[in-house]
């Protein structure tokens, strides 16, 4: 297979798609590409003219963590964009954004710990360093759209490092989430009453360790998230069995994934990144494809840039509702040749 790439956007990333309108970031700044091209704004956030000031420059915005970091457009039309620290909102009717909540630790949830129910329900999970695993973790859910947050679940301190994942099972209704860092910390549950009660799926081990799932009728799959913190633990693609409830090892990758998702026609695609571990098999990101879920090959892959890794990882990381596009939608960030923050759009080509 091969990547024809059909647009690329530079200083951006994309966040949210339906296969047809797409919402990117930049710095603070919202902006809605539509199906026709067409480039309009949808809003900047709110914040201070120091952290505006500061954004504008790719190193600092990185390392201080500024800028738009995730977003959701509701069901009804309205927006929840996350910067550090904290959720805003726009209605439905437009307007400006404002502050619907903040978060009690951290800076803010991972990428795919945002997510939204069939039934509207928003759901958060937290994401803090922990290092020391002092913290309480929480997951939070709002059952008005996402204009306030209850906390509706928590592991205790010590229990886990913090939530990499909360998403929404298009097949089962159900919740799924995913924790880390150490092997005990590594584990999946499943959730059937709206993140109240959760059963645990599989645990001990690294390849529990995910940054998000992608969804098919029969299986989860998933990339194992084994970082420089886990030695030479190699990472690979696997998938879960919904009938026999088991866990198959597919294909062993260069690095820890970073994103996956999967296309409208089926077409399942996973990224690695770069952080440095001695784990990692080179200095390069890599796109990995498959359109049976059986078979994975290498896309394209990238160099890490020369900015240090505490400013960026080498990543590549896909936009919430990729699974409505035909179209592969995708952002690298601190990689080399226009890599640093660039948003692509391409088509996956069988040769």
């Amino acid at each position: 297979m091969q990547i024809e790439i059909l647009h690329r956007f530079k200083k951006c990333k994309a966040l949210w798609t339906d296969g047809s309108n797409t919402y990117l970031a930049q710095r603070n700044h919202i902006i809605l590409r539509e199906v026709s091209g067409q480039m309009r704004s949808i809003g900047i956030l709110p914040v201070d003219t120091m952290k505006h000031a500061l954004a504008c420059w790719r190193p600092l915005r990185q390392g201080l963590r500024l800028g738009v970091h995730n977003l959701w457009r509701m069901p009804d039309g309205a927006i929840l964009a996350i910067t550090k620290g904290a959720i805003l909102r726009r209605s439905a009717n437009g307007g400006e954004f404002r502050i619907v909540e903040r978060f009690r630790v951290g800076n803010k949830p991972d990428f795919n710990a945002l997510t939204v129910d069939s039934d509207g329900r928003v759901y958060y999970g937290e994401y803090s360093l922990n290092r020391k695993r002092l913290e309480p973790i929480g997951l939070h859910r709002s059952d008005d759209g996402g204009q306030a947050f209850n906390l509706v679940y928590e592991f205790p301190a010590g229990d886990i490092r913090h939530i990499h994942f909360l998403q929404f099972d298009p097949y089962e209704k159900c919740l799924w989430m995913g924790t880390g860092d150490r092997d005990a910390e590594c584990r999946l549950y499943r959730s059937e009453d709206a993140g109240v009660s959760w059963e645990l799926i599989g645990s001990g081990e690294q390849k529990w360790r995910s940054v998000g799932l992608a969804f098919t009728e029969r299986y989860l799959y998933w990339g194992t998230d084994a970082g420089s913190d886990t030695g030479n633990t190699a990472n690979y693609i696997v998938r879960w069995s919904r009938q026999r409830k088991c866990l198959e090892t597919l294909k062993e990758v260069q690095g820890p994934c970073h994103g996956i998702s999967a296309l409208s026609d089926g077409t399942l695609v996973v990224s690695t990144g770069i952080e440095g571990g001695a784990n990692e098999i080179d200095d390069r990101a890599h796109l990995w494809v498959s359109r049976d879920g059986e078979n994975w090959q290498e896309l394209a892959n990238w160099e890490k840039d020369f900015w240090p890794f505490r400013f960026q990882y080498g990543v590549i990381y896909f936009p919430h509702g990729l699974e409505n596009s035909h179209l592969l939608h995708y952002t690298t960030f601190g990689l080399a040749n226009g890599g640093g923050e660039t948003y692509y759009v391409a088509r996956i080509h069988d040769r």
